[in-house]
């Protein structure tokens, strides 16, 4: 079945949405969400129909609910001011009001049609027997038309009855069989060309892997990647799950342009890998890293701890719980974390991140020294991510090592030429981590970074 509305076909079937002859892109849960509209447009459609209905009854909260219908509402060439296609009725739910017109795909038509389903006997006894010339009508077969047949005299007809049935058939065997093969051969290409996206997504997936997120031209093009990835092939986990990764990054990192914007790209993506993988270790510590970006701390250390566990080799999710515990005023348990995910994968190429977090809990904690060596790490293995070059500025300055405080601001502010020290550094914090964030604040005034 079709469903034929404006310039639109939604084939649910083939989980295609089509506006004319071109595809457009549709997150799998976005396309749930329109067919489900498209299927019940006769009422309107609750919140909790359709959570029941898209996310099987999990708690889904209003900004996601809100992301999915626009991201629905821009796939039709509709939006929440204009509600061409689907409105909203405050406090009740929503409602597709476009007209929908439901037709049969070709393949089910020809299923359902009598004609299609069976070749019917022959009559070669002409239609008024007895009158010279009578013929038999041509019959059709999956639109091709066969020549008509015309009788033979009355006493030569027994002797050709049987050959002309036996040609006729012939003629009907090599019609199907020709149907037959055009049909698979076209299923076949659409086949290879499926085979061939997700290959592709899983090698692009593979590659946007390698690159290393130190930078904000890095993480632009890791994220490019695998969102063409995605595009390829939105039923591939990893892929969705690493786009997530990607995303969060960026706007932990202050790379992001619209941080809520692409918080909800980035949820809506981390969702769908969950769907298809609830187990993946990559889903999972996708899951808490939004957390973090999204201010969930203690949810965040509860799904990395988890992860932890099931995990044991795993260094991420105890990075992610140093950085938790340092946003929530808690240093000494974050040093820990950090220490662990150290000890864990000393040769990981996210090394970096809990590097800076060693030296920024020593620097709070008034061990510049110490500080000063974990952060010239950080700062070497990640000289464009920034952070750790400020926070080595600060750690410089505090012992009185001017004129490296002033290379290393000098290097940090030609990567973020705005800054000064009301927008400083990390946005997500607790009222106790930005306490702790007083001394770093102070070495970086005196390494020369503007009020």
């Amino acid at each position: 079945m079709l469903y034929i509305f404006d310039n639109y076909a939604l084939d649910p079937e083939r989980r295609e949405l089509r506006a004319g002859a071109n595809a457009v892109a549709m997150e799998p849960q976005a396309f749930d969400l329109l067919l489900h509209l498209v299927r019940h447009r006769e009422h309107v459609v609750s919140r909790d129909e359709l959570i029941q209905s898209i996310w099987g009854g999990r708690i889904v909260s209003e900004s996601a609910l809100s992301t999915r219908i626009n991201a629905v509402r821009s796939a039709i060439g509709d939006s929440g001011t204009e509600q061409r296609l689907i409105k909203t009725l405050p406090r009740k739910g929503v409602r597709f009001i476009g007209e929908v017109r439901e037709e049969q795909r070709p393949s089910e038509a020809a299923a359902a049609s009598p004609e299609h389903r069976t070749v019917e006997a022959i009559d070669l006894t002409p239609a008024a027997e007895g009158i010279p010339g009578s013929q038999v009508s041509g019959m059709e077969i999956n639109g091709a038309v066969l020549p008509q047949i015309t009788s033979a005299p009355r006493e030569s007809r027994r002797f050709l009855a049987g050959r002309s049935r036996a040609a006729a058939v012939a003629a009907i065997c090599v019609l199907v069989s020709g149907i037959l093969t055009w049909s698979y051969l076209a299923r076949s290409a659409q086949s290879e060309q499926t085979r061939a996206n997700i290959e592709t997504a899983a090698r692009l997936t593979r590659i946007s892997e390698k690159i290393h997120m130190i930078s904000r031209e890095d993480y632009e093009a890791a994220r490019a990647i695998r969102q063409w990835a995605v595009d390829l092939d939105r039923h591939n986990a990893a892929a969705l799950a690493s786009l997530s990764f990607a995303i969060v990054t960026g706007v932990l990192n202050h790379w992001s342009d619209d941080a809520i914007a692409d918080l909800h790209a980035a949820d809506l993506a981390l969702q769908d890998a969950i769907a298809i993988a609830p187990g993946s270790m990559t889903a999972r510590g996708a899951r808490c890293q939004i957390l973090r970006a999204m201010r969930q701390f203690e949810a965040a250390i509860k799904a990395c701890s988890e992860l932890a566990k099931s995990f044991p080799d795993y260094a991420f999710p105890h990075k992610e719980i140093g950085y938790d515990r340092l946003m929530m005023g808690q240093p000494d348990e974050a040093l820990a974390d950090f220490l662990e995910a150290d000890r864990l994968a000393p040769d990981s190429q996210l090394r970096w991140s809990w590097e800076q977090g060693i030296g920024l809990v020593y620097l709070m904690q008034g061990e510049d020294q110490k500080a000063i060596e974990w952060l010239s790490r950080a700062a070497r293995e990640a000289p464009n991510a920034g952070h750790p070059t400020a926070y080595l500025a600060s750690a410089y300055a505090l012992v009185g090592r001017e004129q490296e405080a002033h290379e290393a601001l000098d290097h940090y502010l030609k990567l973020w030429p705005d800054t000064t020290l009301k927008t400083f550094g990390p946005t997500i914090g607790s009222a106790a981590f930005s306490s702790n964030m007083q001394r770093v604040l102070e070495g970086l005034r005196l390494a020369g970074l503007p009020d």
